[in-house]
């Protein structure tokens, strides 16, 4: 893999996961952790983090341990100095963007 398609997709997913974190506080702080909220017209909550970690996310508070998983899931920028394989970090980082990306748009 490429390490500058690695580097972009590491930088684009700490940017989503940084900016998820912000919306998600500021949301807390509007509505409290224990709001409870459902994707509109359906019974799903979040349904890609429920499928790739088993984990149901209901409230504003059950999204902290969601986005916990997508920051677990983030990778520092390749070195310039050192080549090594990037896709697992890639991969990781694509994971962490579906998450963060859910709660954004939840």
């Amino acid at each position: 893999m490429s390490k500058l398609i690695a580097t972009a997709a590491i930088k684009g997913a700490q940017t989503l996961v940084k900016q998820a974190d912000e919306m998600l506080q500021k949301t807390i702080a509007e509505k409290g952790k224990d709001y409870v909220f459902e994707f509109p017209d359906t019974a799903f909550h979040l349904p890609m983090i429920l499928a790739m970690t088993g984990f149901q996310v209901k409230t504003l508070g059950d999204m902290i341990v969601g986005l916990g998983f997508a920051k677990e899931l983030l990778h520092d920028v390749p070195e310039d100095h050192i080549w090594k394989p990037y896709l697992g970090e890639a991969l990781d980082s694509g994971m962490a963007t579906l998450f963060a990306e859910e709660i954004i748009l939840a």
